[in-house]
């Protein structure tokens, strides 16, 4: 059983994308789970409480999670990020690859990765 932290950028100034990053998330988790793996998605997470912020402005809500992420990735044994426009200009991204990398843990596109989480259907 694969120990995966699923990134995924998630600022950006249109909240129509920012809703797509966070139901994209979504699927890519549900395929993880569904082949007997475990994930954290940081973004399914945290976008409900996002949403939820009172006194937060938007632009400072990376810092924000960056702690909570750092606890989470400490127990993931690899990075999976999912790489839909912006990954690569991701500050969050950034760090989390840096993180994963320092101690030699496996980082992966999801475009490249996602092959060894499909799901065999049983016969009907």
């Amino acid at each position: 059983m694969r120990k995966i932290f699923l990134a995924c950028p998630y600022s950006h100034a249109d909240e129509r994308v920012v809703h797509e990053r966070f139901l994209a998330c979504n699927e890519v988790a549900a395929t993880i789970v569904e082949s007997g793996n475990v994930v954290f998605s940081q973004v399914s997470m945290s976008h409900p409480i996002n949403l939820a912020f009172k006194t937060i402005d938007p632009s400072e809500v990376g810092k924000l999670w960056a702690p909570v992420d750092a606890h989470f990735m400490e127990s993931m044994e690899e990075l999976i990020i999912l790489d839909v426009d912006g990954w690569d200009r991701s500050s969050g991204i950034e760090r989390e690859i840096e993180f994963f990398e320092s101690r030699g843990r496996r980082v992966s596109l999801w475009s490249q990765a996602s092959e060894e989480f499909v799901t065999e259907t049983a016969p009907a």
